[in-house]
């Protein structure tokens, strides 16, 4: 089943939309409280206050609740208006903060939250399609992010492996922020941003133009390497 990420994230008018919320954050509590698993349709309509016969009016499942956080919290990362306008505008100094901050875990989106979903999109395959449609979703604000960055279509497979290495290594860190606690997750964000600004940077000087200025620092790593000579 295929869920529409934008459908599922509701309005800020009107009473139906603001019954929903109320049953999106009393899951959000309760999915990070209990786990995803663990909670059921009447522990929901019992902590938000909403009969169940109307929950499922608003909601057809608990993966329809899922769908409606996962939206809310990609919509967050993606700081669509914010992050879309840089892009129109090629600001690079906004799209350098953006990426900086994308590395760093959400302080209003618990990294367990997070986790819980990767885990039970493993077994479910409403939740693993739920994920999916957030990953393509972040995954095309990088590729964008990093045409304005790397720009030109020899540089297509470095962009692509370089949004796909931003994902994985933001998913790491956001369990080691569960395990290890924020600090040590902020500092891992750092040098993570800092390592893809100097493959970026390293990118750029192999194709100076568009405007762009040389930068001496720093060279090729061996996965943008390799992309290269696959593209």
């Amino acid at each position: 089943m295929e869920f529409d990420m934008v459908q599922a994230c509701p309005g800020t008018g009107g009473k139906a939309a603001q019954r929903r919320e109320k049953i999106i954050e009393a899951a959000r509590k309760l999915f990070i409280d209990n786990g995803f698993h663990a909670t059921g349709v009447a522990q929901i309509a019992k902590e938000s206050g909403i009969a169940v016969g109307q929950l499922y009016r608003d909601f057809a499942s608990k993966e329809e609740i899922i769908a409606a956080i996962a939206a809310q919290d990609t919509n967050e990362v993606l700081n669509s208006d914010d992050i879309e306008r840089s892009v129109a505008d090629r600001d690079e100094s906004a799209l350098w903060r953006w990426l900086e901050e994308f590395f760093k875990p959400d302080p209003e989106c618990p990294s367990v939250l997070i986790a819980d979903i990767v885990v039970e999109a493993s077994r479910n395959p409403k939740v693993a399609g739920i994920f999916g449609g957030c990953h393509d979703r972040v995954r095309a604000r990088l590729l964008g992010v990093l045409e304005v960055l790397v720009p030109g279509d020899a540089m297509v497979a470095a962009r692509d492996t370089m949004a796909d290495m931003t994902l994985m290594v933001s998913l790491g860190i956001l369990q080691h922020d569960l395990i290890r606690g924020r600090e040590e997750a902020y500092h891992l964000a750092g040098v993570a941003f800092a390592s893809l600004r100097e493959q970026i940077l390293a990118l750029r000087n192999q194709h100076v133009g568009d405007g762009h200025e040389r930068v001496e620092k720093g060279g090729l790593c061996s996965v943008c390497s390799g992309a290269l000579a696959d593209g």
